[in-house]
């Protein structure tokens, strides 16, 4: 989903990805802003991991996991992989990415299939899309499948309090039911029994319409200006933000 768009469904979040497995990493690729942050997400997931599992990962699931993009990031660093679902589209494009990795077709926020518990479990452009009852089902669902002192690993990339958001508010626009940030996202998951340890800012500095349309991850101004605005400080104010959070 392009990140200024309105979720499809404010009702319910879940039916408004169930037909679009054989698009939706075309529709990711074809918003340069939102090209940009998965690039750069891609940069940043497997170092979060090792540096929370230095010894290997040993069970790890994907809640929500679409089309693999973040499966298939994690899946090679564990021992085994599990990803749910509840997108027949999206889970057929997530296999063929991901051969090894154990597939449930699903909704975990009303059946509960004996999955295991689980060292890691990632949810990605889940949280900030999902309405308010649909963020606290979800984490139910995953608080009691993470083993105490086990992670998880999530990203927001629709906070109000972003730089693109607040000067696009002060110019008369609107933030697209963006409502999602930092403050919200900790109490949320501290209802959960998760405490925030790490946190990687995301295209800070990236605030100009013009240039969230015409930068790119891999060229010389964007690593120097992600390496400037890339510490936790500045996460208030992050357009993405990936957050991971340790299991009480």
């Amino acid at each position: 989903m392009n990140t200024f768009e309105k979720p499809a469904d404010l009702d319910d979040y879940r039916r408004s990805h169930l037909d679009r497995g054989a698009n939706y990493d075309a529709s990711i690729c074809a918003s340069p802003f939102d090209a940009y942050m998965a690039a750069w997400e891609r940069r940043h997931i497997p170092r979060i991991v090792g540096k929370l599992f230095p010894r290997g990962l040993d069970r790890y699931l994907d809640f929500a996991c679409g089309t693999g993009r973040i499966t298939e990031q994690i899946a090679p660093l564990a021992r085994q992989a599990t990803a749910v679902d509840i997108s027949p589209t999206m889970i057929a494009e997530a296999r063929r990415k991901c051969p090894a990795t154990r597939f449930h077709l699903g909704d975990l926020t009303t059946t509960d299939p004996e999955l295991g518990r689980f060292d890691l479990v990632s949810s990605f452009r889940f949280l900030g899309n999902a309405q308010d009852e649909l963020r606290r089902a979800a984490l139910g669902a995953i608080a009691k499948r993470v083993v105490p002192g086990g992670y998880l690993l999530v990203n927001n990339h629709r906070n109000p309090r972003a730089l693109y958001a607040l000067l696009g508010r002060l110019a008369g626009g609107e933030s697209g039911q963006m409502d999602l940030d930092l403050p919200k996202l900790r109490a949320l998951l501290g209802d959960f029994g998760f405490d925030i340890v790490h946190m990687q800012p995301i295209g800070v500095w990236m605030h100009r319409a013009r240039t969230m349309v015409s930068a790119r991850a891999d060229d010389e101004r964007s690593v120097r200006n992600e390496r400037r605005f890339g510490s936790p400080n500045f996460a208030h104010i992050a357009p993405d933000l990936i957050v991971a959070a340790r299991k009480r």
